[in-house]
């Protein structure tokens, strides 16, 4: 998708393991760009825990509650740089508050418990100004200004291997990282916890260079034909050798951007 201003795509795909047992994805993503302030864009991922028995429900409504918090902040006409100052952790315990009433509710319609919707939060607002930026759980940001990229965030582990917090849990406040971004972007990706071992380099907490900065420049160059490389490259035999999981991916870049 693009605009006058940014080029941006988010999706996801299931995991070989997932395939193989006849299992949904359990991931999730969003990326908005219409009916918001001018050249705005909302951008959020989230996925759900293997062993939470709703959990694509949970990461749908994680991006739903979001999407819809920064959308009603983020109206038409509404001044991008003023409302991007007023961004703080306090907007992002808001969303977090909302997902725990969303959880609870669909909890009860389900005849479950809220912990069997557990989903990580991966959340930006993106403005030609700057970003505000949330995590709670795995996964990971990563930002490039002024030609210079690395990670905003970094995936919140747990005491043992594949532990982590949800946004669902009541303890997500705990471990809610935030991040406000006060110059222009040139390029922001985010991704799920499917894709750390590829993308990140975790002895010196950095991200793989080379891929991010070829995926800003094809986002960029290649806007229509990007989505579809983007998935088969997700579904590759390499990348589905390297990882079993569900993996989600959004990324934005502006046109005309030096990387």
């Amino acid at each position: 998708m693009s605009n006058s201003f940014w080029h941006h795509t988010a999706l996801s795909v299931r995991g070989t393991s997932h395939a193989a047992s006849g299992a949904p994805c359990q991931d999730a993503s969003q990326c908005l760009g219409e009916g918001l302030s001018r050249d705005t864009v909302i951008l959020v991922l989230s996925d759900g825990a293997g062993s939470a028995v709703h959990a694509e429900q949970g990461a749908r409504i994680v991006t739903s509650c979001w999407t819809e918090y920064f959308r009603c902040r983020f109206v038409p006409g509404a001044d991008a740089s003023a409302l991007l100052e007023d961004c703080s952790e306090q907007d992002a315990l808001a969303v977090l508050e909302n997902i725990r009433h969303a959880i609870a509710l669909q909890a009860l319609a389900n005849g479950a418990a809220p912990e069997d919707f557990a989903a990580t939060l991966l959340g930006a607002v993106v403005t030609p100004y700057g970003a505000f930026i949330a995590q709670v759980g795995d996964g990971c940001w990563v930002a490039n200004v002024n030609g210079v990229t690395g990670c905003v965030t970094w995936p919140a582990g747990g005491e043992f291997v594949g532990q982590t917090t949800f946004a669902t849990c009541p303890g997500a406040a705990g471990v809610l990282q935030t991040a406000r971004i006060h110059q222009p972007l040139a390029g922001l990706a985010g991704f799920t916890d499917g894709m750390e071992r590829l993308l990140l380099n975790f002895s010196t907490h950095s991200p793989a260079l080379d891929f991010f900065n070829a995926a800003f420049r094809a986002l960029r160059e290649r806007t229509g034909a990007f989505p579809r490389e983007l998935k088969d490259f997700l579904e590759s035999e390499g990348v589905c050798a390297a990882t079993n999981d569900d993996k989600s991916i959004a990324l934005i870049t502006h046109p005309h951007a030096h990387l």
